[in-house]
């Protein structure tokens, strides 16, 4: 008989951590991190200020397990793509569209946390690897793909790279002028501009 594994239940100092992720999240939303002070994110987390520093060393440091949570989000919003083979536009679209919901939300600390050039050592180093992390699920399904003659070549990994790189940037953009882009226009276009990057010049919006 297989044992039964126990799950342990969130600690209270699980639980405050999260409000803190969660307080970071909202006031990030709506200013920038340099503008948001700590007595403001431990007061909306319902802990002092004395409490942040148990669990985070400084707001680059909150932000980092923020960026963390998110690309975790990202992964299953792309899930479905990544583990289907061809084309498959409707499921890579899907994707896109859930991603593009979550910029238009959480877009301006994600433009600090992934466009900006120097985000801090704490972010940059959570950023490098989860999006090398991110990278290496696009790319072995590029490689898939490429072992069933399916793709038009180049090196999977900086196809990948190129792939969410662009991902990226355009949602960023569209956080930055909103209003600028009819928004089927836009996925429409950066599904097929992905899709023309891995698998040829008219990739035609069929599963193969």
């Amino acid at each position: 008989m297989p044992a039964i594994k126990s799950r342990r239940a969130p600690t209270k100092g699980d639980q405050r951590e999260q409000a803190l992720i969660d307080a970071a999240r909202s006031a990030f939303r709506d200013k920038s991190i340099s503008q948001v002070t700590i007595d403001e994110l431990a007061g909306a987390a319902g802990i002092a200020r004395s409490g942040f520093y148990f669990y985070f060393e400084s707001k680059q440091a909150l932000l980092a397990a923020l960026v963390d949570q998110r690309l975790a989000e990202a992964d299953l919003e792309m899930a479905e793509w990544i583990n289907s083979d061809g084309l498959d536009r409707d499921a890579l679209r899907r994707g896109l569209a859930a991603g593009l919901t979550r910029w238009k939300v959480d877009g301006r600390w994600l433009r600090e946390a992934f466009v900006t050039p120097d985000p801090g050592p704490e972010v940059m180093h959570v950023r490098d690897r989860l999006v090398d992390e991110g990278c290496t699920l696009f790319s072995t399904r590029i490689e898939r793909d490429a072992r069933a003659g399916r793709t038009v070549g180049g090196p999977p990994a900086l196809v990948a790279k190129m792939a969410v790189h662009l991902r990226s940037i355009t949602f960023a953009d569209v956080y930055a002028n909103p209003g600028a882009y009819d928004e089927d226009e836009l996925l429409d276009t950066l599904t097929d501009a992905i899709l023309r990057l891995v698998y040829g010049p008219t990739p035609g919006g069929a599963k193969h």
